[in-house]
């Protein structure tokens, strides 16, 4: 039997700000398996448009400083989670990626009319912020090839003061947990089946992908809208059928470094 919910669960949550991090002229040397050649000045384009985007949300843009000599510096989700007033830095495994999270930090502790606390996690914990989905009072974490259970077990420290409940999953065949399942507000998660064990979501509506347009299982909620990456039409008329407000994005040079929409930004 899942947990009763009551409406005021349902409720879209509001969010404020946004962290982005400038696409830098290194961005066709990220870390990735895909092969196919990235132009970068398209993913900049790209990345504007998803920028201004936010701003037409509601998002207030907070700008982390460009760093060309990190090439996956634009997938800022990574560097750091934001859960209520905490803010969470990541000890990202790829030791390419770990001074990401420096320039990320002094922003986060800049913020401080929202986030009160600040948190590092520490080897030897590894963790990716992709990896970490928060719905209502629980928060899912992948165990993956980027997060392990230290991670985890830091988590439920930093977090014991409050009423969340971290749930840890085991997930395969994708990056990181939000490549296969993101929530969208109102009680949904879209999901690609497969990946892991979607029996934790029986709390939820669920928004399964068709075959074909997995990528789609990576959006993002925004107030009540959802940004979905373009070429996938029956995903999006999945979507639309549960009463929400759908705007595609093209996203085809983030999709080549093995990107996506969440990957992106940090919302909160």
């Amino acid at each position: 039997m899942g947990r009763a919910r009551n409406d005021q669960s349902l409720k879209v949550i509001s969010v404020k700000y946004a962290f982005v991090r400038p696409v830098p002229d290194t961005y066709d040397h990220c870390v990735r398996t895909n092969v196919e050649k990235i132009d970068v000045n398209l993913a900049k384009r790209q990345h504007a448009e998803y920028c201004k985007t936010l701003q037409k949300l509601g998002l207030e843009l907070q700008w982390v400083k460009s760093d060309n000599s990190l090439p996956d510096s634009c997938f800022v989700e990574d560097t750091a989670v934001v859960i209520g007033e905490k803010a969470i830095i990541c000890n990202m495994k790829l030791e390419s990626r770990a001074k990401e999270v420096v320039e990320v930090a002094k922003m986060m502790e800049k913020l401080m009319e929202k986030l009160k606390e600040t948190h590092f996690v520490k080897p030897p914990a590894t963790i990716d912020g992709g990896d970490v989905l928060t719905i209502e009072d629980r928060v899912f974490v992948g165990l993956t090839q980027r997060t392990n259970i230290y991670a985890i077990q830091q988590l439920r420290k930093i977090l014991d003061n409050t009423n969340l409940e971290i749930v840890p999953l085991k997930v395969q065949g994708v990056l990181h947990l939000k490549s296969a399942c993101t929530y969208i507000g109102n009680n949904y998660v879209i999901l690609s089946k497969g990946h892991f064990d979607t029996e934790v979501l029986q709390d939820y509506r669920k928004i399964v992908v068709p075959k074909g347009e997995e990528y789609a299982a990576d959006c993002l909620g925004i107030n009540g809208t959802v940004l979905m990456a373009k070429g996938s039409p029956l995903t999006k008329r999945l979507v639309v059928k549960q009463g929400f407000l759908v705007e595609e994005l093209e996203m085809s040079e983030f999709r080549k470094g093995e990107g996506a929409l969440t990957c992106l930004s940090i919302i909160c």
